[in-house]
């Protein structure tokens, strides 16, 4: 095993103490920021836009506007001092993202800046800066620590706009507080499992809906960043309109539900793996984890495909030592 895959495996495992630190770690009056205003915007850049979508997942179920956008789409939007727009960028260095804040706030619409990184060049401009714990130490890495973390604080920003201290989100998030190492050792396990369906001459598909489709996104990404196979996050319907005609044989498929798993979970796994005659995995929270809201349970199954995507290059590429720089390198995004 290299340096950079230990580094990978690293920063996956300290989201058993970036987690609880960075809900710990919210500012009180973070929510104030959001509360009255017309339209909430999110954006972000890769896994920065998966937590963009979870954060508009999070606001939605509070109550609020919100939207989601990649930072090139920020023109199609009106915007005012109405608004509030929230990038998102663990390094505090993405250049699309600097240019979307940019662009907004000379549309006079607030400015909050979600980072790991309190003095990136993102910050600079920003009316509010909300800062996460990850505790790693390169963000030229695969990420892991700083996406949950961002998602953390989001879902922990949410819980402060609904005002019930009794309900399951509040009680979700202490559980994610306490259950850190519970939480990574269960992960790593179905991260395991899920590894021995893939192969490199076959695509994978993560398959999910609402905010475990978070979680099939972030999938999607991780195989892909450790180009050792490609990977496809798609929604749960649009599978059975499209992507099924397309399938072959052995093909790999992770369905990323809700917990318990219920009948129509068990009937869509049946179609995978008999009909379509896919290498299929049904990934759904341990109740043992004590987890009941989808937003909450996302946090888990994000992490078991990280874990999944790692151990899938140690199984296939152990002496791996970087990205494929080329391809890293081909597109200025820093």
């Amino acid at each position: 095993m290299t340096e950079f895959l230990d580094i990978c495996y690293d920063a996956i495992k300290k989201q058993e103490q970036a987690i609880p630190k960075t809900i710990d770690g919210v500012d009180e009056a973070a929510a104030t920021v959001l509360k009255d205003k017309k339209q909430v915007v999110l954006v972000g850049c890769g896994d920065s836009y998966a937590a963009a979508d979870y954060g508009r997942w999070a606001f939605l179920r509070a109550g609020l506007n919100a939207c989601l956008v990649s930072p090139d789409e920020i023109d199609c939007l009106s915007l005012d001092k109405d608004n509030v727009v929230i990038g998102i960028t663990a390094s505090g260095r993405s250049l699309a993202t600097i240019d979307a804040l940019q662009k907004a706030k000379s549309q006079d619409a607030t400015i909050v800046v979600l980072t790991d990184n309190k003095d990136g060049t993102c910050s600079q401009d920003a009316d509010h800066v909300w800062v996460t714990k990850s505790g790693v130490e390169t963000y030229n890495t695969s990420p892991s620590a700083p996406t949950t973390a961002a998602m953390a604080y989001l879902l922990t920003v949410s819980s402060k706009l609904d005002g019930e201290s009794g309900d399951d989100l509040h009680q979700d998030l202490k559980q994610l507080k306490n259950i850190g190492k519970e939480m990574i050792s269960w992960a790593e396990g179905e991260g395991l499992a899920i590894s021995r369906i893939t192969n490199p001459d076959v695509p994978i598909y993560l398959i999910s809906e609402g905010p475990n489709f978070v979680a099939a996104q972030i999938g999607m990404m991780k195989f892909n960043e450790f180009s050792i196979l490609k990977g496809f996050a798609a929604m749960r319907e649009e599978f059975r309109h499209h992507y099924n005609l397309s399938i072959k044989d052995n093909d790999s498929a992770v369905l990323v539900t809700r917990s318990p798993a219920d009948s129509s979970d068990d009937n869509y796994m049946i179609v995978l793996t008999d009909t379509l005659k896919m290498k299929a995995y049904h990934l759904y929270n341990d109740e043992k984890l004590g987890l009941k809201l989808p937003m909450a349970q996302a946090i888990p199954n994000m992490i078991a495909l990280q874990m999944a995507a790692y151990y899938t290059t140690l199984r296939y590429d152990p002496d791996k030592e970087s990205f494929v720089q080329s391809h890293a390198d081909a597109f200025k995004i820093y």
